[in-house]
C-alpha cells in the first residue's frame, strides 16, 4: 500500500467516532498531541478545542509522514504558511486533488476553518473527504461536529495541499483522452463533450464502488441504469457484476489497468479525461 492510501487507511478507521461518546475525555486526536506534545490543553474538552488539524496530523504522525505538510499542527492557517515554506509540499487545483491530499476550508472569507483528506476527487471541483470534528451531515457545526465523518464537498475549498510523502506516491494524471470511449462505457449520448450527462454518469460510477462504500448520490435505479443494469431500485449481485463491468470499461477507455476496481491511478486518468474534453 502507499503512504498516501495507508494515510487514509488510518483516518477511514475511524469514520463514525464521535468524541461526546468516547469513554475518555476530549478527543482522541486531542489527547494524542497532548501525550505527543506534553500540551495538556490539547486534550479537550472536545467541544472547546478544535480537533479537526490535530486528527489529520494524527493520522499522518501515526504513518510517520507529519513531515509531509511541515510538522505538527493544531491550526489551519499555520499548516498553510508551513506548506508556503517547504521545500517539497505544495498546492494544487481542487480540479488536480489526488487520494491523501489535505484540503483546507474557509467559509466566511476570514481565517481558515477546518481541513480534512481527500479521499476521491470526483471531477469538476467536487471532493469525497474524511474530516475530523465535523457532522455527518449538512445540518450541524461543520468545524467542530466532534465527529469523524466521509463528507462530499465543492464549496468554501481555500487550498488543497500536496503533502511530500515519503515515497512520492500520490498518483499523477494521465494525458488527453478520446471522451467517447468513456461515454459509450457510462451509456452516455458520445459526442465528445463532457457535459453534465456525463460527469453525472461517471460520478454514479465511482460513488457505487467499493472504496466509497456503495453510495448512490442520485439513487439505486439512476445507478443502475449508467452501469447496464436492470434498473429496479434494489442493489443486489447483479447490479454488483454490472458495477465490475462498467468499471472495466471505464478503465479501458481511459488507459488505466482493467482490474475492476476503481483506484488512484483510474480516478486521476478519468479525472485528466473529462479535465481534457470540450467543455458544453
Amino acid at each position: 500500500m502507499s503512504v498516501a492510501y495507508d494515510v487514509l487507511a488510518r483516518a477511514a478507521a475511524r469514520i463514525g467516532y464521535y468524541a461526546p461518546n468516547d469513554p475518555e475525555p476530549g478527543s482522541e486526536a486531542g489527547r494524542y498531541w497532548a501525550a505527543r506534545t506534553g500540551q495538556q490543553w490539547l486534550a479537550g474538552p472536545s467541544d472547546s478545542v478544535w480537533w479537526c488539524m490535530l486528527f489529520v496530523s494524527m493520522c499522518l504522525d501515526e504513518c510517520g509522514q507529519i513531515d509531509a505538510i511541515g510538522g505538527f499542527s493544531f491550526n489551519t492557517d499555520y499548516t498553510v504558511n508551513k506548506v508556503r515554506q517547504h521545500p517539497d509540499a505544495y498546492f494544487v487545483s481542487v480540479y488536480d486533488a489526488a487520494p491523501g491530499d489535505v484540503v483546507i476550508f474557509n467559509w466566511d472569507g476570514g481565517g481558515t476553518d477546518h481541513v480534512g483528506f481527500v479521499e476521491r476527487n470526483l471531477g469538476g471541483g467536487v471532493l469525497q473527504t474524511i474530516e475530523g470534528n465535523t457532522s455527518s451531515g449538512s445540518y450541524g457545526s461543520q468545524s467542530a461536529g466532534n465527529g469523524v465523518w466521509r463528507r462530499v464537498r465543492s464549496e468554501s475549498i481555500a487550498y488543497v495541499i500536496r503533502p511530500a510523502y515519503s515515497d512520492s506516491s500520490t498518483p499523477t494524471p494521465s494525458g488527453p483522452t478520446d471522451i467517447t470511449a468513456l461515454q459509450r462505457a457510462v451509456r452516455a449520448e458520445a459526442d465528445n463533450i463532457a457535459g453534465p450527462d456525463t460527469r453525472s454518469r461517471v460520478y454514479a460510477v465511482c460513488a457505487a464502488s467499493d472504496w466509497a462504500g456503495n453510495q448512490f448520490p442520485f439513487g439505486v435505479a439512476y445507478t443502475q441504469a449508467v452501469v447496464g443494469a436492470v434498473p429496479d431500485g434494489i442493489w443486489g449481485d447483479a447490479s454488483e457484476e454490472a458495477h465490475d463491468a462498467c468499471v472495466e470499461a471505464v478503465q479501458a477507455a481511459v488507459g488505466a489497468e482493467v482490474d475492476g476496481v476503481w483506484g488512484a491511478d483510474t480516478n486521476a486518468r478519468v479525472n485528466s479525461a473529462l479535465d481534457s474534453a470540450e467543455q458544453p
